[in-house]
């Protein structure tokens, strides 16, 4: 489901520039709350194993967030501004199986509950004037049970030599100031009862493992390079070859109802045979490639073998300040991100799949921005204060 859900209504979809120009927001005007929705496709259903009772017990507990939001104060009976929440069965959160993670089912379910506040506004004049509370708006994103959403959406999470790896390998964000009144990890709010760490340190050795993975994919993609540059090459050099084309060529001049048709094909062999040193420089690029590949897996496997045992163990971070091995780092160390992996320890196989055991908040940075001006007191006005007044011990009390 995406993530940013938008409301469009006939006055952006029908209207031209010059009605849309009328709109006019109302501030001190009533506003309401949409009927409530919850989404759970069938093939989410699926992905995660969920049953009917376990799907139907989950959306009661988004309820049990949505009434607490809705008893914020301010927002119960909203003024300016109409709220829409759309609860999602969220199957995008599934990543590779890591290091202790369990089977599908024995996972919670993880879930979104959308929050988005519409701002009041009237377009039209006199008799013709219409009151709408649609549109576009920014939205706030309550993610429950998603570790890989803490983990992997960060700006700064990913680490770039092991896209091509299944790995369930993270940097974590640097330690940010509370936000609200709530613990902040790079672009989210956490909340959680649970006193377990959310993340494990990833290790020096399993690191450089992977690593030298990485680098072993890459040295298969530039050796196949190669030799497709070098088989081409040597299909136009080689005079076997050649003969073969040539013959190939007489069987077809003479099904050709072209006389010229020979004269043709030899003198596109010609243009062949003439162009084929152009694949040289790439060819010599290609091999050098290859070869300065083979010297980075080298190196990585050396690095990794001359470990000793407590470097081996050790936790492991990313500079990426720096290039090469030299970005792998045993942990801490300065300007250095720590690697790190889900902790599924954290999740008690005891609850329901149901229970909210985790939550986490994003999409609120972008109302941070000083010196913003908003044409409607939704979105992030709205955003703003739900998060500086919500009950954060009712929030704390719902988890499990």
């Amino acid at each position: 489901m995406r993530k940013s859900l938008l409301s469009l209504s006939c006055l952006v979809l029908c209207s031209g520039v010059a009605l849309v120009a009328q709109v006019r927001y109302l501030p001190d005007a009533p506003g309401s709350w949409k009927p409530w929705r919850f989404i759970a496709y069938p093939d989410n259903r699926r992905l995660l194993g969920a049953r009917p009772a376990e799907v139907t017990a989950l959306e009661a507990q988004l309820l049990r967030l949505n009434a607490i939001i809705k008893s914020t104060p301010g927002f119960a009976a909203p003024i300016g501004f109409s709220v829409e929440t759309v609860g999602d069965l969220e199957a995008l959160s599934v990543r590779p199986s890591g290091a202790g993670q369990p089977g599908i089912t024995g996972q919670p379910l993880p879930a979104t509950l959308n929050f988005g506040a519409y701002g009041v506004h009237e377009f039209g004049s006199g008799a013709t004037v219409k009151r709408d509370d649609t549109g576009e708006t920014s939205q706030l994103l309550f993610f429950v049970n998603q570790l890989s959403q803490l983990l992997y959406h960060g700006a700064d999470s990913a680490v770039p030599e092991f896209e091509k790896l299944a790995a369930d390998v993270a940097r974590l964000s640097a330690p940010r100031p509370d936000v609200f009144g709530m613990p902040r990890y790079g672009d989210v709010l956490v909340l959680k009862t649970n006193p377990a760490p959310l993340w494990t340190a990833v290790t020096r050795g399993e690191t450089l493992d992977l690593v030298a993975r990485s680098i072993d994919l890459r040295l298969v993609d530039d050796r196949d390079v190669l030799a497709r540059l070098q088989s081409q090459y040597d299909g136009f050099r080689d005079p076997k070859k050649r003969e073969q084309r040539i013959a190939e060529y007489r069987q077809l001049a003479a099904l050709s109802k072209d006389p010229a048709y020979m004269d043709k094909m030899m003198k596109v062999e010609a243009a062949m045979e003439k162009n084929a040193d152009t694949l040289l420089p790439g060819i010599a690029e290609a091999r050098a490639r290859v070869a300065t590949t083979e010297r980075e897996l080298a190196s990585a496997k050396a690095l990794a073998g001359g470990l000793s045992v407590e470097d081996k163990t050790a936790p492991a971070c990313y500079a990426l300040g720096e290039t090469g091995l030299s970005r792998f780092r045993r942990a801490p160390a300065a300007d250095c991100d720590p690697l790190v992996r889900p902790n599924w320890k954290f999740f008690n196989p005891a609850l329901p799949r149901s229970a909210p055991q985790l939550l986490t908040i994003a999409h609120f940075d972008g109302c941070l921005v000083e010196g913003q001006r908003y044409v409607h007191v939704g979105g992030c006005p709205a955003n703003t204060r739900l998060l500086e007044t919500i009950d954060k011990a009712a929030l704390l009390a719902w988890l499990q």
